[in-house]
């Protein structure tokens, strides 16, 4: 695989990993995610990587209380291949994601915050590279992300986020 620019898109589901806040009302929820990226390969085993996502909304329900969180951002990445095949190439990634969270807690009455914050991400994946009729490369991959800490007030610690999806780019 050569030296080359992309742009794609992405889709799949984003879920949290640890309780939502302070009276242990679970945020195991999860919801469909999209990011759309472009980057650029400097050479065979490395690239630079800018993504928009957006993580949905990941909601819980516990008896009378309901708690939500948003959140999208931008990631700036690194990402490294290990090349399996000619057309098939194992990546790890780690980056730093700039993003805005909104909580909404509602039973009685609804309470909300929003946070803006920065983070440590890294992800790891699989891509598959292919020539189309029209002589066009094209890649699909498939690929995991830890997108760290989305905080904010309700949060005691954090909630992690952990990001799956399939997608597809275009090379030029």
């Amino acid at each position: 695989m050569a030296e080359d620019k992309y742009l794609g898109f992405a889709m799949g589901f984003a879920a949290a990993d640890q309780e939502c806040d302070y009276w242990d009302t679970g945020c195991e929820g999860d919801d469909v995610s999209f990011k759309v990226l472009g980057g650029y390969k400097f050479n065979p085993n490395f690239a630079v990587e800018v993504a928009y996502h957006d993580t949905g909304n990941i909601k819980d329900k516990n008896t009378s209380l309901t708690t939500t969180a948003e959140s999208d951002g931008i990631n700036l990445s690194l990402l490294a291949f290990i090349p399996i095949t000619e057309n098939v190439d194992l990546f790890a990634k780690m980056g730093h994601m700039r993003h805005a969270t909104k909580y909404t807690r509602s039973s009685t009455i609804t309470e909300t915050s929003s946070e803006d914050d920065s983070n440590f991400t890294f992800g790891a994946g699989v891509l598959w590279e292919f020539d189309s009729v029209d002589q066009q490369r094209y890649q699909l991959r498939i690929e995991f992300e830890k997108l760290q800490e989305l905080s904010d007030d309700f949060i005691a610690g954090g909630t992690n986020l952990t990001a799956w999806s399939f997608g597809g780019t275009l090379l030029f």
